[in-house]
């Protein structure tokens, strides 16, 4: 979000911007703007819950060391970051300290585990991938939906897809919004604004789609749909259902 000039509009928000917002990464003037508005809007409130009660869950944990490859990833997108005319950072040791601050660490414990709850994906900026001599980065790009298989889950699987699906917003052959909200509207399903993360998958032998939207602090609510026969009037378009807490 480095440069934005203007508070984006909403609601609704999406949910990586209510995430940088969460995480401090926003300009401050944008933050300040932003804040009070999402906190006054209850889908986007309660992300923010989510986001809070998994930080707790994260900071419970015992110490996991990161692996020496993962760390020398980081360091090199750090260094890129730092470098003149690349990003406003003033040193790389600055960059480490905001890096930790973020993720509420003392000196890397738990952000492998951090990654993993929030299915992070370290962003970069282009010339990072420029210095031949520089370790590279994780992409910051997800390959195209159509590039792999769905994921094939079995119903008592679905809580092992939730890092997947919360990194996606395809709607696959639901194709927008409305479709999804009169889907869910079918199985009494109520829900405003953009699901946390929505994918398709294969569910046990039959193309679905699963969306991930909220339900409590710190809990997600996973549905299934049938897209071929899910609908305002269709309750049994609905193939599952069923409320998590992630761990």
């Amino acid at each position: 979000m480095t440069g934005m000039e203007r508070v984006p509009m909403g609601p609704p928000w999406s949910v990586d911007l209510i995430a940088d917002l969460h995480a401090g990464v926003l300009p401050p003037e944008v933050a300040a703007q932003l804040r009070p508005r999402v906190e006054a809007d209850a889908d986007a409130a309660e992300i923010l819950r989510a986001l809070d009660a998994t930080l707790e869950d994260l900071h419970s944990l015992p110490p996991i060391p990161m692996p020496d490859h993962v760390a020398a990833r980081i360091d090199a997108a750090l260094a890129a970051e730092a470098r003149p005319g690349i990003a406003p950072v003033v040193s790389l040791n600055d960059a480490r300290k905001r890096r930790n601050r973020r993720l509420g660490l003392g000196g890397g414990g738990v952000l492998v585990a951090a990654a993993a709850a929030f299915g992070i994906v370290l962003a970069v900026s282009p010339g990072a991938e420029q210095n031949s001599n520089t370790a590279q980065p994780p992409a910051a790009t997800s390959a195209p939906a159509d590039a792999a298989p769905p994921l094939s889950l079995k119903r008592d699987e679905l809580g092992s897809a939730v890092g997947e699906v919360l990194k996606a917003q395809n709607y696959g052959p639901l194709e927008t919004p409305d479709r999804l909200a009169g889907c869910l509207k079918g199985g009494g399903i109520t829900s405003s604004g953009t699901p946390l993360g929505i994918s398709p998958i294969n569910l046990e032998g039959k193309d679905a789609v699963m969306a991930i939207l909220p339900a409590g602090l710190g809990e997600f609510r996973l549905v299934v749909l049938d897209p071929k026969t899910c609908g305002p009037d269709e309750p049994a378009g609905v193939l599952a259902d069923t409320t998590i807490k992630p761990r």
